[in-house]
């Protein structure tokens, strides 16, 4: 079964440049660095919370990861879910008859890996892994609350993901003045929030028409907004100014997405 978010993946031009953002300015420990000739790229693990962000630096110019850099330029890559039996995952996912780019688990950077093709996903790459050895976590942000994903249809795609992984939709809702439909699909600790887009003028609308489905940002949660905001502008993070979140109970700001090396992450506290 789905236990958890294991990890993000992101796409970074090289690891040095990734870890001035995600170790030295986020201060999110190093867990793992390791190259994976298969994937073409060298691969890091910084620990957050119970999760992790994997750093990807590709080494092979005619790899998938290459190809995403050039054809995207730096930024979310994949999710992967943690599993504590990746062979009968499998087997399921066959049956329902879900796309897959492995038919066997292989060896990775997080243990026994497979990845399922981002046609079963409306766009977004899954990875599901069962980690090999028992990992110890560090504590460094608080922790991985959500990953962001666009969705032209929320329903259709809420299917697609309780289909495949067993994330059953929590609730949908419409925030006022927001213009943007949410879902929630908890996946342990974290959840993963599907969002859909009601105007054509609407930040996720542009997304999709450049990129198509998939996944839009993530949210880190800190214990206090302001001194994550002053310590991270201290070390020259471009960090906006704070504003109620989608989320009832919940403030944000938003780093950029060239602070985040293609990547835009949200700091949350949940009050």
């Amino acid at each position: 079964m789905i236990t958890k978010v294991h990890h993000v993946g992101i796409v970074v031009r090289s690891l040095e440049e990734g870890y001035r953002f995600y170790r030295d300015a986020l201060g999110l420990p190093l867990h793992k660095e390791t190259t994976i000739e298969d994937q073409g790229v060298k691969a890091a693990l910084l620990t957050l919370g119970d999760c992790e962000i994997e750093l990807l630096e590709p080494i092979d110019p005619q790899g998938g990861v290459a190809r995403f850099l050039e054809r995207r330029g730096g930024g979310l890559h994949h999710i992967c879910f943690e599993t504590d039996d990746i062979e009968g995952e499998l087997a399921g996912l066959k049956e329902r008859g879900v796309e897959l780019i492995d038919q066997q688990p292989r060896r990775g950077l997080a243990g026994l890996i497979c990845f399922l093709h981002p046609r079963a996903h409306r766009g977004v790459l899954v990875e599901l892994a069962q980690p090999v050895e028992q990992e110890e976590h560090v504590a460094g942000l608080k922790r991985l609350d959500h990953v962001v994903v666009a969705v032209r249809e929320l329903e259709a795609a809420a299917q697609a993901w309780e289909r495949s992984l067993g994330l059953k939709l929590e609730r949908v809702f419409e925030p006022a003045g927001s213009n943007v439909r949410l879902a929630s699909l908890p996946a342990g600790n974290a959840f993963v929030e599907l969002a859909q887009p009601l105007t054509p003028d609407h930040r996720l609308a542009a997304f999709m028409d450049e990129q198509g489905e998939g996944m839009f940002s993530l949210a880190i949660e800190v214990d206090d907004l302001e001194t994550a905001m002053a310590e991270l502008r201290r070390r020259g993070v471009q960090v906006s100014d704070p504003e109620p979140g989608l989320w009832e109970g919940t403030r944000l700001a938003r780093i950029s997405r060239e602070s985040g090396h293609g990547v835009v992450l949200q700091l949350l506290q949940r009050q």
